[in-house]
C-alpha cells in the first residue's frame, strides 16, 4: 500500500504543505500528479534529500463551478520509493476559506497531490494540521507528540476545517458551528431538524449510519451550496438568508438539510452522469419527508422552480461527463413518476438504489424489473428528455 502524509501549516494568507509520498514500489522513472495552480512548489526531493527535476506539463481549467484550476507536474528520474513535495499557496474554490479564525480546504481546491500516475487508487492518507489547541479541527484529534491535529479521512477526499472563536448550538443528534449572531435562529432550526430527519431515514432505509451530524456554516459571501463529506455537512453561510425580523420558512431549512443528510445513505455512484442517482435519491428522500409532513405545496413550488431553471440537456450526457443540471433533471423525472405511480413507488426506487451494490443506472434498472416493470419504460424514456417542463406542464397546473 502507498502512503501519503501531509503536514499543513496555516499562515495569514496562504498555507504551507509538506507532502511525503511513500511508494510500495519504485515508480518507473517518471511520476506525475496534479496540484492547484495557485500553489507554488519550491522543491521536490527523494528520500535522501536529493533534489528531483520536475516540470509543469499542463494547465487545466476546471469547468465545474467553484473548482480551482490545477496544474499537472511531471517528476523525472524517480529512483526512490520516497518523494517529498514542498509547496505553499491557497486556491479559491468551493467551501474554501482562510482567515484569522478559519481554515477550510478540500478537494475542489486541489490543495494536495491528486490524479497521481502511480497506482492512484491505492493510497493510505493522513494529515497533520499544525495549529494550536485553541482551534477545533473537525474529525481530528490533537497529538501532543506531533503538536498537531491528526486527521484520517473516512472517504477519499481530504477536507480540513479548523475553527476558533465560533458560535455553536447542539442537540442530541447534531452540532452546528457558525459565526454570526443573526444566524442563531437558523442554527437552532438546523440542529433541531436533524433528529427528525435521521429517524425518518433510518425507518425508510432500515439501518442507521450516524448518531450525531456535525454542521459547519462558513461565513463566505457567495452561495456555493452545501455538501456532505465524512458525514459532516459544510455550508457557505446558510442557503436561505432573510431580512431581520422575518420568520425563516422551516420547510426550506428542512429541504436542504434533508438532502445533505440523505447522502449518508444515497451515495456511491460514479462522479459522472451516473451521479444523477446520488443527487436524485438524496433530493427525493428530503422531498418524501416534506410530503409526508404536510408540505406538499412547498414541494410543488420546488418543482416549479426547477422547471423555470431547467435548460435543454438530457440526464445522460453524450460524453459520459457529469451533467451541469444533475440536481434538477433526475428530480423532475422522479416527480413525473410520483404523479403517475404514487409515493410508494418513489420510496421503492430510492430504497432500491440505496441497497444496490454496483451503483450505476444499468444495475439499478435491472433490480427494478421484478417489482416495477411498468415504471422501467418511463425511466428509460426520461433519461433522454431534454426539457421536463414541457412534459410536466399539465401535472403542475
Amino acid at each position: 500500500m502507498n502512503n501519503m502524509r501531509l503536514d499543513l501549516w496555516k499562515g495569514e494568507k496562504e498555507i504551507k504543505v509538506k507532502a511525503l509520498l511513500n511508494f510500495e514500489e519504485t515508480p518507473e522513472d517518471v511520476f506525475s500528479f496534479h496540484l492547484g495552480s495557485d500553489y507554488h512548489i519550491y522543491k521536490i526531493v527523494d528520500g535522501a534529500g536529493k533534489l528531483l527535476e520536475y516540470e509543469r506539463a499542463e494547465h487545466i481549467t476546471e469547468m465545474a463551478p467553484y473548482w480551482a484550476d490545477r496544474t499537472k507536474y511531471i517528476v523525472k528520474n524517480v529512483k526512490d520509493k520516497h518523494i517529498c513535495i514542498y509547496y505553499t499557496g491557497m486556491s479559491k474554490a468551493q467551501h474554501t476559506m482562510l482567515t484569522n479564525d478559519i481554515l477550510s480546504v478540500n478537494g475542489s481546491s486541489f490543495w494536495y497531490p491528486c490524479y497521481m500516475s502511480f497506482q492512484p487508487k491505492s493510497w493510505n492518507k493522513e494529515v497533520f494540521v499544525h495549529v494550536d489547541k485553541d482551534y477545533l479541527v473537525l474529525n481530528s484529534r490533537f497529538i501532543n507528540d506531533e503538536n498537531a491535529w491528526h486527521y484520517i479521512p473516512q472517504e477519499g477526499e481530504l477536507f480540513i476545517i479548523a475553527l476558533k472563536n465560533y458560535r455553536y448550538k447542539t442537540s442530541n443528534s447534531s452540532v452546528i458551528y457558525y459565526y454570526f449572531e443573526e444566524d442563531d435562529q437558523k442554527a437552532e432550526i438546523c440542529v433541531n431538524t436533524v433528529g427528525k430527519l435521521l429517524s425518518y431515514y433510518e425507518e425508510l432505509f432500515e439501518y442507521k449510519t450516524v448518531s450525531q451530524v456535525p454542521i459547519v456554516s462558513l461565513p463566505i459571501d457567495f452561495n456555493a451550496g452545501a455538501y456532505n463529506i465524512d458525514s459532516t455537512i459544510i455550508l457557505n453561510r446558510f442557503l436561505f438568508d432573510y431580512e431581520d425580523n422575518i420568520e425563516i420558512p422551516y420547510e426550506k431549512i428542512v429541504h436542504f438539510m434533508g438532502h445533505e443528510i440523505a447522502h449518508n445513505w444515497c451515495c456511491g455512484a460514479d462522479f459522472t452522469w451516473e451521479d444523477w442517482l446520488n443527487e436524485t435519491t438524496a433530493e427525493w428522500s428530503s422531498l418524501l419527508f416534506l410530503i409526508e409532513n404536510d408540505y406538499k405545496d412547498y414541494v410543488e413550488d420546488v418543482i416549479r422552480f426547477y422547471c423555470e431553471n431547467e435548460k435543454p440537456e438530457p440526464i445522460r450526457t453524450t460524453d459520459g461527463s457529469r451533467p451541469q443540471q444533475v440536481h434538477i433533471k433526475g428530480t423532475l423525472l422522479f416527480y413525473s413518476i410520483y404523479k403517475e405511480f404514487g409515493l410508494d413507488t418513489i420510496k421503492g426506487l430510492v430504497k432500491a438504489f440505496v441497497k444496490l451494490k454496483g451503483k450505476n443506472t444499468e444495475n439499478w434498472i435491472t433490480v427494478l424489473k421484478d417489482k416495477y416493470p411498468h415504471v422501467i419504460p418511463h425511466i428509460i424514456k426520461g433519461l433522454d428528455v431534454e426539457l421536463f417542463k414541457d412534459v410536466l406542464f399539465e401535472k403542475l397546473a
